[in-house]
This record gives structure tokens, sequence and C-alpha cells, in this order.
């Protein structure tokens, strides 16, 4: 278990940075590669040869950051995915996928950071489409579409020793449309059907009982979750889900909030709700070996304060107190 950052486009500053904060690991973002605008997947000499440079300056790349069914472009509300391809199964989307699966696997990157920012969909052709039966049957439909394209992607990330840290979309209201919710007295359990302008949600999978829905469905040991501490926000008992995926969780993010949703405001690391000692012991009883990656870490406090640096030097203090090195 390591502290780690995400990599910069340029080889360079992602060393210098890397350096100015003591870190050895990062992971890379697929879409920021070249041949993602175009193919959905990172060119493999592209990738290649930026990890390889990396690691002639004695950084680590064991993790990528990858965003699912984000390629090609299906924007739908503000902050979410248009969920088509789960309903629709675009083959071209899901070649896609597997493609960077195996691309990721062959150039020696074994987790992969799996957002699914994927909205709850509606029906709005069908008269029944605001009906909670006729959502539920849509979500029904659109659970079936994303277990049957994991089907399809878990078999070649074991192939390939690839492991998807799935991430739940548990995210903090923000400004302005907390304090509205608030005042309007919407509740935690709201979390899951709330539905506003600039937010996004709700959420396909936005709570740790969908995250574990998708984990079950499709049993394997490449088919995990990334241990995020923000799944308290909606309700998450994190040290019993450290315990839970122990084996599963193939990327960890450490951030911290105030309260739960929908007040919950992002904090500095320490200054909301969390017990992070307990979290890393957690996290040493399960046996995680993988990256910890601080963020979201709230608003600078004064003017060019360095909240990542700040946020590093946190965790590897927690990791120092448990004598993990």
């Amino acid at each position: 278990m390591k502290v780690g950052i995400g990599a910069l486009h340029d080889v360079q500053a992602t060393v210098d940075r890397c350096s100015q904060l003591g870190v050895g690991q990062v992971y890379i973002a697929c879409a920021s590669l070249p041949g993602y605008q175009e193919n959905g997947y990172p060119d493999p000499a592209s990738l290649r040869e930026f990890k390889g440079r990396l690691e002639e300056n004695g950084l680590e790349v064991p993790s990528a950051c990858y965003w699912f069914a984000k390629w090609p472009p299906r924007p739908w509300r503000n902050g979410s995915t248009n969920p088509d391809i789960l309903l629709s199964r675009d083959r071209r989307c899901i070649n896609a996928m597997l493609r960077m699966i195996e691309i990721l696997g062959k150039v020696g990157i074994t987790s992969v950071l799996h957002y699914l920012d994927l909205g709850k969909p509606i029906d709005n052709s069908q008269e029944e489409a605001c009906s909670p039966s006729a959502q539920q049957f849509a979500s029904q439909t659109a659970w079936e579409g994303l277990i049957d394209i994991y089907r399809e992607l878990i078999p070649v990330a074991e192939s390939y020793g690839v492991g998807i840290g799935n991430h739940s979309l548990h995210r903090c209201l923000p400004d302005g449309l907390r304090e509205q919710a608030v005042t309007a007295e919407i509740q935690l359990e709201d979390f899951g059907s709330y539905m506003t302008d600039g937010w996004g949600g709700p959420f396909l999978v936005g709570k740790p009982e969908e995250l574990r829905r998708l984990v079950n469905a499709v049993p394997s040991p490449c088919n995990g979750v990334t241990l995020c501490t923000g799944m308290d926000i909606v309700g998450g008992d994190v040290p019993a889900l450290i315990e839970e995926f122990a084996g599963k969780s193939h990327f960890c993010q450490i951030r911290d909030h105030d309260a739960r949703w929908p007040a919950a405001q992002e904090v500095f690391l320490g200054e909301g709700r969390l017990d992070f000692p307990c979290i890393f012991t957690a996290l040493r009883d399960a046996g995680y070996n993988g990256i910890v990656n601080p963020e979201h870490l709230g608003k600078p406090r004064c003017p060019g304060e360095d909240l990542q640096a700040k946020g590093v030097a946190y965790v590897k203090s927690q990791l120092a107190a448990l004598e993990i090195v």
C-alpha cells in the first residue's frame, strides 16, 4: 500500500511533481492518451512509450483510470452519461472497452480505476415513464445490460490479469444545489431518486449495495471495487466495506466530508466525519497493497494552498503510524 497520484500529460512534469511530493507510484488516465478520442482506447504504442518513460525515471505505473461507456461521448443529464449503451448493447463501445482492457494488460497495468457514471434511465417516450413501476422496469433493463457487458469484460480482464476497480457515483451536491436540497428537506434515502439540473443523478450504480450487486453478478477476483472512502456519503460503512471486499479492492481513494448526503461537503482529510486511523487499519488488515490516492480535498483555505501535497503528507503520516512503508 503506497501513496499514488495521477500522471500528468507530460513525462517530465509528472516526474518533477512526484519528486516534489515524494511519491513513487502513478496511474494513467486512458482518455488523455493518443487514440482514445478516435477509438475509445489508448494507442498501444503511445501507452507503452509513456509508461516506459515514467518507469525509466523510477516511477511505478500499476494502474490506469477509465470511465465506463464514456466513449463515444453520450452526454445526458449534466454530470452523467447516457445509459443507452446498456439498453442497446452498443457493439462499438463494448468492443472498445474490451480492447482497452487487452491493451492495459499487455503493457503490464494490473488495475483499473473504473468510474461508473451512468445515469438511471427514464424512457420519456412511454406514457408510464414517470411512474415508479416504469422506472423500476427501466432500471432492471439497464442492469441486465450492464451485467451482460460485464460478462464479456471480466473474462478478458482475467486473461490479462487486470483487476477492475468499479467506482460507484456517490457524489456530493455542488454549492447552491446542496443548500436547496437541505432546505427542501431532501433525505439520504432520496439519493437514488433525486433529480435536479446541474447534478447528474440519480445514478445507476451510486450506493454500496448497487456496487455489491455488480460485483456479485459476475463473480471473479478481477471484478472488484475502487475502495473510495466517499462511499460514506451515501451511508456506507467504510471499514466494513473494506473487510467485505478484501481481495477485490483494486484501487483506493481517500477523501473526507463533513456530513452525509445531501448536506455533505468535501473537506480536507481528517477535518470531516471519517475515522482514518480505523480505515487505514482496516486496509492493512485486509491485505490491500495497491495505490492509495488522496482526492477531493476540499477548497483551499488560503491562496495558493497545495492541497494535493498536504493530502499526500497526511496519507503518509497515517501509513507511517501503522508502520506501513
